[in-house]
């Protein structure tokens, strides 16, 4: 049976061995950005043209550059990891070649067919299984995520939801919120397992 420690330390190895998908913070600001996309297209969206567009890009750099500055800071405060060659490979091939093309597949079956269950809810509910489970686990907030994705996906069965278009625009902001939130669980969670790097530490490697 294994102590305490030795689940500790398997947790930690699966931790760096998908850093970067743990740094949570830098979900931040892109959930924001996909928050503003999502509340586009919606009746509460309070902007006209020409604004729309250039209000969008402003915010999708704005998001870019601060994930890419918070992806810095993480690097300082709890160190670097040198990835194994080799070690995610199966996890890229099928991200690249089943995963995003079913979750894109799903957006196109919304918007062009217009089913009576919102296609992309449970899809994206599946993928986002998938990518905690490939990421090392841990964190259930990812769960519960993929279960609002599913659940929201066959509202408009019910009546309760319209299917197709409409729902793409909130499932996006949705999925904004869902990115903030877990991104901050997800950090706490890093701190709780690594702790800082100390100032006169290697910073190289965790």
């Amino acid at each position: 049976m294994q102590t305490v420690d030795q689940r500790r330390l398997e947790r930690i190895r699966s931790v760096t061995d998908n850093y970067f998908f743990w740094q949570g913070l830098r979900l931040v600001p892109m959930g924001a950005a996909l928050l503003v996309v999502g509340l586009r297209w919606t009746p509460w969206w309070p902007l006209v043209d020409p604004w729309n567009d250039l209000v969008l890009i402003f915010v999708l750099a704005i998001g870019l550059t601060a994930s890419w500055a918070i992806g810095s800071s993480y690097r300082r405060t709890f160190g670097d990891v040198r990835a194994r060659p080799g070690v995610h490979e199966r996890r890229d091939t099928l991200k690249w070649l089943v995963v995003y093309p079913a979750m894109v597949g799903a957006l196109v079956i919304d918007g062009i067919v217009r089913p009576a269950v919102f296609v992309t809810g449970p899809v994206w509910g599946a993928a986002t299984v998938a990518y905690w489970w490939s990421t090392g686990r841990g964190r259930p907030h990812y769960l519960v995520a993929a279960a609002l994705f599913s659940i929201y996906g066959f509202l408009p069965m019910f009546g309760l939801y319209p299917s197709g278009v409409a729902a793409i625009s909130p499932f996006f902001a949705l999925l904004g919120v869902v990115y903030m939130v877990g991104g901050v669980l997800d950090h706490f969670e890093l701190k709780r397992l690594l702790g800082p790097v100390p100032p006169d530490g290697d910073q190289t490697t965790v």
